[in-house]
């Protein structure tokens, strides 16, 4: 069985309402690697946790927006300063990014989630470079930063509880799942 045969027929089994256990046992061993099958297994949204988080998605979409909108701006502000032509390059780069975002959001993709939280905690370190200047505005950004990375990661926990980190959980060397 090769990796699209077997991501389908994750979707397949998980949507008919067998337990991730299961299918993992049943899938395990068939030509695709486990840590490959396991994360696809973690990374299935459940269209009921799905409708009982729907305001949490809302939210962290509203979120993407913001981020977003004031990317853009601070890109293209940044990018003026070059050329009109590099303001117009980096605000469409960030923008792309921003969009990536709102779809996965929206469309409830795990790595998504994950891509937002690795990058933002990336990110992190750059916020205090201004720290020295000023120290009450760079405390603030920090701060909103932090907290919109936790609630996206609050989120990613309520919609994909398998996930340690951004990969899926696994105890004694074995993958374990929640259902």
């Amino acid at each position: 069985m090769d990796k699209k045969e077997a991501i389908a027929r994750v979707e397949e089994m998980l949507s008919a309402g067998a337990k991730k256990q299961d299918v993992f046992a049943a899938l395990s061993g068939n030509g695709v690697k486990d840590r490959v099958l396991a994360y696809r297994i973690a990374a299935y949204a459940d269209p009921q946790r799905c409708a009982a988080n729907w305001l949490h998605i809302r939210a962290v979409i509203v979120i993407a927006c913001i981020e977003l909108a004031l990317g853009l701006l601070v890109a293209f502000g940044a990018g003026v300063q070059i050329s009109p032509g590099a303001g117009l390059f980096t605000g469409a780069v960030v923008a792309l990014l921003g969009l990536l975002f709102v779809w996965g959001f929206a469309r409830n993709r795990a790595n998504i989630y994950n891509g937002f939280i690795l990058l933002s905690l990336t990110q992190l370190p750059r916020a205090f470079q201004g720290f020295s200047a000023e120290p009450g505005t760079t405390a603030i950004a920090v701060a909103i930063s932090l907290a919109a990375v936790a609630y996206v990661w609050f989120v990613r926990n309520q919609l994909f509880p398998d996930f340690v980190f951004v990969s899926p959980r696994k105890m004694n060397g074995r993958y374990v799942f929640s259902d």
